[in-house]
Order: structure tokens, then C-alpha cells, then sequence
């Protein structure tokens, strides 16, 4: 049996709540927390396993979407 990745498929695969970010060249989850306006600890949330120390060119990274009603 064979398993084929693909890309295009896994931007589904974020729960409810939260959105897909593909990683690029020299980003770090501080840089994008700081994208989307959140924290490193709430991606690390979203992101089970996430090895913060290792991302990838190209890793889909689950991103929390932040509650901006009621401020």
C-alpha cells in the first residue's frame, strides 16, 4: 500500500476554528503568530506534535482564528 501526500488535501485538514498557513523560507512560529495576530502558544495548541524547533518549507501549520467580536 502506498500513501500519497497531497498538498491540496491537507488544507482541509485543520479543525474548526482555525485556518491553514503553508510555511515559507525563514519563518518561525513567532513570525507567523505575529502574522495572524496570536500567540506561538495557541498555534502550538492548534498543532499537536508541532515541533516548533523544525518547521518546513511548504508544512501546513493549523492557525487559530482570532475572536475580534465584542471588542
Amino acid at each position: 500500500m502506498h500513501i500519497i501526500w497531497c498538498k491540496e488535501r491537507s488544507l482541509n485538514m485543520c479543525p474548526l476554528g482555525t485556518f491553514a498557513h503553508t510555511v515559507r523560507y525563514r519563518e518561525t512560529l513567532w513570525l507567523i503568530a505575529r502574522q495572524y495576530n496570536t500567540s506561538v502558544e495557541a498555534i502550538m495548541r492548534a498543532n499537536p506534535g508541532i515541533d516548533p524547533y523544525n518547521l518546513r518549507i511548504g508544512q501546513i501549520v493549523c492557525i487559530p482564528m482570532v475572536n475580534t467580536f465584542g471588542r
